[in-house]
């Protein structure tokens, strides 16, 4: 699963959940409250050889809203990206949080996925483990 991947499952999760709040991409913003969403950090992670694990960390900002209906959305934000994890199960979250908002800035939700990475095998050890299977060798 790619950035673009996640970043589209969040989408469609906010539009699932809150169909009347826009999703600002770009070009003009909407008039009233939106969402906008944005990668903050990507972290990767060696765990074995072969194996990497990668954290990133997104962050739903709901601008020109009132405080209270941020703190009311914080609750289904939760609720929102929890059903779109159990749809689809190549990451998991492993921590949210909420910021309310400062001076010129909306309140911040932050999201963190975890999901494993493997390492691409090259054509070459493909090649070779092939030709070790021709020449009799047997999976265990």
């Amino acid at each position: 699963m790619t950035v673009q991947h996640l970043r589209g499952n969040i989408t469609a999760a906010l539009e699932q959940f809150f169909p009347d709040i826009p999703v600002y991409v770009e070009g003009d913003k909407p008039q009233s409250a939106y969402f906008r969403l944005e990668l903050l950090s990507a972290t990767y992670d060696r765990q074995r050889e072969g194996r990497y694990m990668a954290v990133y960390r997104f962050g739903i900002r709901y601008e020109q809203g009132s405080l209270l209906d941020a703190e009311a959305i914080a609750d289904g934000l939760c609720e929102a990206l929890d059903a779109r994890e159990s749809v689809n199960p190549a990451y998991r979250v492993v921590r949210q949080s909420w910021v309310a908002g400062a001076e010129e800035r909306g309140a911040l939700f932050t999201v963190d996925y975890m999901l494993y990475l493997q390492k691409q095998k090259q054509p070459e050890e493909e090649a070779e483990l092939m030709g070790h299977f021709t020449e009799g060798a047997r999976l265990k």
